[in-house]
């Protein structure tokens, strides 16, 4: 539904492990994805659209951000992505300088909303905490405006976010 902002997905993937490491939690692959899809619901649900716009698909542990995903495992041969970060066993981590200017302060809130709640909760409850609405209700992709819903849009913001996705796809379509 919405275009990835690339820059704002691998900004927002090196601003969670940084703070994580900050906290002293593990940065595991898991918890980042799960932090990083409940970021981009709360700023969908506050303000219309998501921080990275990118595409979350059903996997068995809850939803995955596929591009950030693919940065993060570096299951890959593109080497513009290749070492932003680091994966040991399940772990990450990065050595890359976060861009923090690529981050709006509403972005950053959201980020920071997500480790605070998110960040102590294991594997288990992180996969609970994932499998609700918008999860269970998709085949593959998984639906912004689902996502939406599930996070508790009121529905003047479910018309504005249909909007916005209609004619964001649309001027990316031209």
């Amino acid at each position: 539904m919405f275009k990835i902002d690339k820059s704002k997905s691998i900004n927002s993937l090196i601003y969670v492990i940084n703070r994580l490491k900050e906290l002293n939690e593990k940065s595991d692959l898991h918890k980042v994805m799960k932090i990083l899809y409940f970021s981009d619901r709360e700023h969908l649900v506050k303000y219309g659209f998501p921080i990275t716009g990118d595409t979350y698909f059903k996997m068995k542990f809850g939803p995955v951000p596929s591009f950030m995903n693919y940065v993060a495992t570096n299951d890959h041969n593109d080497e513009k992505y290749r070492g932003i970060i680091t994966k040991k066993n399940k772990y990450l981590t990065s050595n890359v300088d976060i861009d923090i200017e690529d981050l709006s302060k509403s972005e950053i809130t959201c980020l920071e909303n997500s480790i605070i709640t998110y960040s102590k909760y294991n594997f288990k409850q992180l996969t609970e905490i994932s499998h609700k609405d918008a999860w269970n209700k998709s085949d593959w992709e998984i639906n912004y405006f689902d996502i939406a819903k599930e996070g508790g849009a009121e529905e003047d913001m479910l018309k504005y976010i249909k909007e916005r996705a209609i004619n964001e796809s649309i001027s990316f379509n031209l």
